[in-house]
């Protein structure tokens, strides 16, 4: 099998940067696996604490071991996440024909490595299938090893050069193709990803993985996602400057997924699943049961 080359990116936590290469170099291919880590410059408004920050996660990069070979690209200057994303994925993918992908608040079980290469393996000639996730949200009844959805996940992912080629990056495009479909393009429900779409149009967000997801989408392409998560996003802490602090999102990561070919269509289960997490009946649902069972536990105390 060719192990597909690794990218991290990183800017300036230095504490969830070391837990995440921490956590990669532990996997079972790491020895086998080239890593790439590009770290983002300074804004030029960033203060000598933030300097200082940006500086410790360069030396941490630089003294990464556990790997086949390891590279340091330091960005001069910030260009910002989506820029240094798709820069350096159209780089190395379009070099290799393959790539994984991580930024620095992902933490990865041992098994995550071995997902991906096989994975990126099995389906490198489905066209349809465009993306893997190495993330799945918690949900309720038990799915399948692997399977297919239509949206990508962004954390902790793969894909191809034959895939990653129809990135496109012109958002009045997508924005004019998408503004009649929005049923078909809010794939979590309500209009959460219409909004991330919509406030790019306007400039109010820069970002990637919506226009990912739309060329996704356009396509009717899918995404090979694991029945459990071998990736944990510790990036949802008070000091994230993209999000909320929440700890809703955190799974229980598996140590590893077997993996054979599937049917690629998807999955209505997984589909069904992933909609109740982000429509609040799920993680809502959590709590309930968890008092529910304590009435239950009462009430057969009382017996």
């Amino acid at each position: 099998m060719k192990y597909a080359p690794i990218i991290v990116f990183t800017y300036n936590r230095p504490d969830i940067l070391r837990r995440t290469l921490d956590a990669l170099s532990k996997n079972e291919l790491a020895e086998q696996s080239d890593l790439f880590v590009y770290c983002d410059g300074a804004k030029e408004s960033a203060n000598a604490e933030q300097i200082e920050r940006i500086k410790e996660c360069r030396k941490i990069a630089h003294a990464i071991s556990g790997f086949k070979s390891f590279t340091v690209i330091e960005r001069p200057q910030n260009i910002g996440l989506k820029a240094n994303i798709v820069s350096a994925v159209t780089e190395i993918v379009n070099q290799y024909g393959r790539i994984i992908v991580i930024e620095d608040d992902i933490v990865t079980s041992r098994g995550f490595l071995r997902f991906m290469n096989e994975a990126l393996e099995l389906y490198k000639d489905e066209d349809r299938v465009m993306h893997i996730s190495g993330y799945m949200w918690p949900h309720r009844w038990p799915l399948p090893e692997t399977f297919f959805y239509q949206a990508p996940c962004p954390w902790g992912w793969a894909t191809w050069d034959r895939a990653w080629k129809y990135y496109n990056d012109n958002t009045a495009e997508l924005y004019d193709y998408w503004k009649t479909r929005w049923k078909e393009f809010n794939s979590f429900g309500g209009n959460y990803l219409q909004k991330q779409l919509e406030e790019n149009y306007s400039g109010k967000l820069n970002t990637w993985y919506v226009k990912w997801h739309a060329a996704i989408r356009k396509l009717d392409a899918l995404t090979l996602y694991p029945g459990k998560s071998l990736v944990n996003n510790t990036g949802f802490r008070e000091d994230a400057t993209n999000c909320n602090a929440t700890d809703k999102f955190d799974v229980k990561l598996a140590d590893k997924i077997k993996i054979k070919r599937r049917h690629v269509c998807e999955s209505r289960l997984a589909a069904h699943e992933i909609y109740a997490f982000y429509q609040g009946r799920w993680y809502n649902g959590r709590r309930r049961r968890a008092m529910l069972n304590k009435i239950k536990n009462l009430f057969c105390f009382w017996r």
